[in-house]
């Protein structure tokens, strides 16, 4: 038999087999070479710090049973900061073996090398074969390698009066290695524009450069001019984060506040009433608004309020609440609602907290649960009443507690219930956290005098060990428990392990299940065997899974897949769903744009069925800005509800859905508002919805705005004896702002700077204002009127220290310390300083035509009494400096130039100082050799 090409296979095989005879003997004389002679370096890896020695020894072994002559050791480049390493040639007996030092210095060179991996070349001699191999380690370099942003100062301000304002960005490379970064600049809030907004930098090892930022402002609050601008540093060759920082800047203004008051921002201190029309023909008016006020410099108030007036005379008091609080006590009555008492609490009544010690609280509340405080429009039904009180202990972040108790009588079910509840959290060493809960409750029916006891058990661990992450989370409340956890057991259990920045994959085990037991319908008696009067279901989840995350570029993946059993049970039906799940997530971010898709692919069986079945749910997500588009797909049942399906026996069916929302801000943010529009088709439940909404909001003025509302909303069913039908509401209203500059309790503060040319103090004919200059209240900073005038709001009481800006020539005459219990008005004498300016000056080779940069460089000024004053040399090289009379040393300690006369001094009189200071500089070790011919 012969294949189809006309060879033979014994001959094949033949060739087959000679082939891997010679492969084997090739092999076992490498083995055996590499066996004989081994080159190595006693460690692998050493971890360096800058500044230090460190010593590997070479390790030549002979194996063979022949001598072995070393000719040359040889680095595989010129490493800077070698101190020694082996030169002589030397001869290794049969079985000999020798430990040779390389030792190094980590000076700064060394730290910049590209590479960490330091290599020698080793040649040899043996009677039969003469050979060169080479022999490496890596070090560990101890280098933070991060990118500093920051600037000059802290504190940063522009004048929104010039047409161009700009700040510096200090970029610093930490590391010794070459890096070129992107740094991206973010306003918050926005109302700044930032050119260049998105610079890229290149910088050598421990260079740093000064970035320029144009800004100018789009938007700005007077009473609150400060922004933040966060700083995010990219490293472009693996597209990685390596630095952030968020920058304090300040738009000067005549009139700002020192707290934040209440504004009109995020529907806080405002009043809005409006006019409703919806399609079922119940019109109304509504009246909502809220306010924070001080009744006295002890006793502070907030109130709310919620009203609807319907145009048949009917209206409905809701959400309205006076809370009133005096120290550390606090009062509200109205509509209430509390947390952590493991039972849903809300309704009209009071609560009154008040703490106590450090870290301690205690709450009483009482109340009715029903949401209306009062009206006509629903009919007033008697609620239960509740009463209860919880005790707080403990910090935020090390160790805190809780213990509850509330009472309910319920008169509609006739069921009175007492419920118990306490918990404590415990972090140790910042990344342990063990979390424990208790809870006991106790049931009576009022009725058929039927009664349940149940408890509630915890436990939850949270911590971080190396690069692992741990997780555990575990309760267990009895079928009786009256709390919301009722008849509930969780376990949670996901371990996670970070291999790097961008990867990650973890493992986890799920098991819940729900199965609560109630008591009795008090309105039936009970009768053996008859369930009409009571309530059952059941529901459950168990799962085990793993997934694995990470991230290429700008995209992030995660797959992840799991096995689930569900199930779901009632008095009249049940059902199972086990499934064989993938879960895979593809996400990505490329500057305004954003790309998300999740998808979920199943293989199920249903009810213990033999037949299996597949399953897909997928949504993609896209976003522009404020754009959003959100499509889901869904292809069978994905969940063990969707089993209970009336329509669909064989369950094969498909539901869609489309979703676009858009925000937007438009005539310099005087209009913004949001539109968004929908819609889903089911097949599972035969049904087509659709439903559009808009949100609208013009600012007449910065206290009035229109607003405006609308939403219509359409229903089809495609079952049969089916209908469809449509709803619309719109709503339009005006709403008014208030915005208080000084809030009670606090004080205005208000200086008038001039010009004090005979020192007395005070403000007479011939002594002019001062315009446009700088102020600060303690950090707090702003700017003068052309009145000279600068007012400081909602200034809490306290002592304050007042600073003008001395760089720019003012000098004050008073004492600086402001103490302020009352509202201030004062005027404030200032001597002007003398400018003294500056420049520096290259003194070139010829043939030089190398630019230098020395923007940035800091110039010092140090006075007889030893004060220090500083100036920086802007783009144009200058500087200025604006100094009292009196004999000053100026010098620079900058060692990238070397300076002619790096010290000078000069004398400062009160008619002033006509010279210029120069500094003349050359560039450092640089020497240009022409050749004469």
């Amino acid at each position: 038999m012969k294949p189809q090409n006309g060879i033979s296979l014994s001959v094949l095989r033949r060739t087959i087999l000679t082939f891997a005879f010679v492969l084997l003997h090739f092999s076992l004389s490498f083995a055996q070479e590499k066996k004989d002679i081994q080159i190595h370096f006693e460690n692998d890896r050493i971890a360096v710090e800058k500044g230090s020695t460190f010593t590997n020894f070479l390790v030549i072994e002979n194996k063979s049973s022949e001598e072995v002559a070393i000719q040359s050791i040889i680095p595989k480049e010129l490493y800077p900061g070698l101190l020694f390493y082996p030169k002589n040639d030397f001869t290794l007996g049969a079985g000999q073996s020798k430990n040779l030092p390389v030792k190094l210095i980590a000076n700064l060179d060394f730290m910049k090398l590209r590479s960490s991996e330091i290599q020698f070349q080793v040649s040899y001699t043996t009677p039969t074969v003469t050979r060169t191999e080479s022999a490496s380690f890596f070090v560990d370099k101890g280098e933070n390698k991060n990118i500093a942003i920051y600037t000059e100062t802290f504190e940063n301000f522009i004048n929104p009066a010039l047409p161009e304002s700009s700040i510096l960005l200090i970029v610093e490379n930490q590391g010794y290695s070459k890096r070129t970064v992107k740094i991206d600049l973010q306003s918050i809030p926005d109302g700044l524009e930032m050119m260049p907004r998105q610079p890229t930098v290149s910088l050598e090892g421990l260079e740093k450069q000064t970035v320029e930022i144009k800004i100018a402002v789009r938007k700005q609050n007077m009473l609150y001019p400060e922004f933040n601008i966060n700083a995010i540093a990219t490293d472009l060759a693996d597209n990685k984060i390596v630095g952030s920082n968020t920058l304090y800047l300040v738009i000067l203004s005549h009139n700002r506040q020192i707290a934040r008051g209440t504004e009109a921002v995020g529907g806080n201190n405002f009043a809005e009433i409006s006019y409703n029309e919806n399609s079922s023909g119940f019109n109304y008016l509504q009246l909502r608004g809220n306010t924070a006020f001080r009744v006295t410099d002890n006793l502070k108030s907030r109130f709310n309020m919620g009203a609807d007036y319907y145009l048949d005379g009917r209206y409905n008091l809701y959400d309205t609440w006076l809370e009133v609080q005096r120290k550390n006590t606090v009062l509200r009555v109205g509509n209430v609602n509390s947390n952590d008492y493991d039972y849903p609490v809300f309704g009209r009544g009071g609560k009154i907290s008040t703490q106590f010690g450090k870290n301690n609280q205690i709450e009483i509340l009482a109340l009715e649960n029903n949401y209306n405080l009062y009206g006509t429009y629903f009919r007033q039904t008697e609620g239960s009443t509740m009463a209860g009180a919880k005790y707080s202990f403990g910090n935020a972040k090390s160790f805190n507690g809780k213990v509850s108790y509330l009472f309910d009588h319920d008169p509609r079910f006739n069921v009175e219930t007492q419920v118990t509840n306490a918990t404590t959290s415990l972090l140790i060493n910042d990344k342990h956290t063990i979390r424990a809960e208790m809870g006991l409750s106790h049931e009576k029916g009022l009725l058929n005098r039927d009664e349940n006891e149940g408890a509630l058990m915890g436990a939850n661990y949270e911590g971080k060990v190396g690069k692992w992450d741990i997780q555990s989370i575990n309760s267990f409340a009895t079928k009786s428990y009256a709390g919301i956890k009722r008849g509930s057991f969780i376990s949670n259990q996901r371990i996670g392990r970070q291999f790097s920045d961008s990867q990650r994959a973890f493992i986890q085990y799920q098991n819940s299940q729900i199965d609560p037991e109630f008591l009795s319908f008090q309105s039936t008696p009970i009768q053996p065997g008859n369930t009409a009067n009571l309530r059952y279901y059941f529901n459950s989840t168990e799962a085990l899974g793993s997934g694995y995350q990470f991230s290429l570029k700008k995209w992030n993946f995660l797959l992840a897949p799991k096995v689930e059993r569900q199930k779901t049970a009632n008095f009249y039906t049940s059902h199972e769903l086990f499934s064989y799940r993938l879960e895979t997530n593809i996400s990505g971010t490329f500057g305004a744009h954003g790309l998300n898709l999740l998808a979920e692919y199943s293989y199920s069986k249903a009810d213990n069925s033999d037949d299996w079945f597949n399953s897909l749910k997928t949504t993609l997500s896209y976003r522009y800005k404020s754009f959003s588009l959100n499509g889901t797909a869904q292809w069978n049942a994905t969940n063990v509800f969707d089993l209970t399906s009336y329509y669909d026996t064989d369950r094969n069916f498909a539901n869609y859905n489309v979703y676009a929302s858009y925000n937007f801000q438009l005539m310099n943010n005087n209009l913004t508002g949001s539109f968004s529009a929908g819609t889903s088709y089911s097949e599972l439940y035969k049904n087509l919805n659709s439903n559009v909404s808009g949100n609208l909001e013009y600012k007449i003025s910065p206290s009035l705005s229109t607003t405006g509302y609308f939403n219509f909303s359409g229903y089809k069913s495609m079952a049969d004896y089916a209908g469809s039908g449509s709803y619309y509401q719109f709503r339009v209203g005006i709403k008014k702002y208030f915005t208080t500059a000084t809030t009670l309790g606090n004080h205005k503060v208000t200086f008038q700077l001039f010009e004090d040319k005979n020192f007395n103090g005070l403000l007479e004919a011939g002594e002019p204002v001062l315009a446009n200059e700088i102020v600060k209240l303690d950090n707090y900073v702003a700017m003068t009127d052309k009145n000279g005038k600068v007012v400081f709001q909602n200034v809490p009481e306290g002592i304050y220290t007042l600073k003008v800006n001395e760089s720019a020539g003012a000098r004050l005459m008073m004492d600086p310390a402001i103490m302020v219990n009352n509202n201030i008005n004062r005027k404030v004498g200032l001597v002007k300083n003398i400018r003294v300016s500056g420049k520096l000056s290259e003194i070139k080779q010829a043939y030089d035509d190398v630019e230098t940069d020395v923007t940035g460089i800091v110039v010092y000024a140090k006075s007889e009494d030893g004060k220090i004053y500083t100036a920086v040399v802007n783009q144009k090289n200058e500087f200025e400096f604006f100094l009292k009379d009196g004999k000053y040393d100026l010098y620079i300690e900058n060692d990238k130039y070397s300076y002619i006369q790096p010290i000078q001094t000069i004398q400062v009189t009160k008619d002033g100082y006509s010279g210029t200071v120069v500094f003349e500089y050359k560039k450092k070790d640089t020497t240009i050799k022409v050749k004469k011919f």
